[in-house]
């Protein structure tokens, strides 16, 4: 499904239930081309599968968006900075 996802139609993708590898990480080999994969603020610090992940095009400069900290495996939040102001997703599993 992920590798459908085209980077020329969308921005932000929410996803919930990522498949994982062993080492606990999205297997990104082929999305980190186009996407910053960005991982719940506690992703290695928790014992817990992560359940959600967002993907942020690479379009988007890093400068305009950044995590929001929530103690969870299974929220997770970004905010984007535009010169219309701030808006902040929130991935909820």
């Amino acid at each position: 499904m992920l590798r459908n996802l085209d980077p020329n139609k969308y921005d932000i993708a929410c996803i919930q239930e990522p498949y994982l590898n062993p080492v606990n990480l999205a297997n990104a080999s082929n999305l980190s081309r186009f996407w910053d994969v960005v991982y719940p603020s506690n992703h290695h610090a928790n014992l817990m599968c992560s359940q959600t992940l967002i993907l942020v095009n690479k379009r988007i400069s890093k400068n305009n968006w950044h995590i929001i900290h929530v103690n969870s495996p299974n929220v997770m939040a970004i905010e984007l900075i535009s010169l219309h102001g701030k808006v902040r997703i929130y991935n909820v599993y």
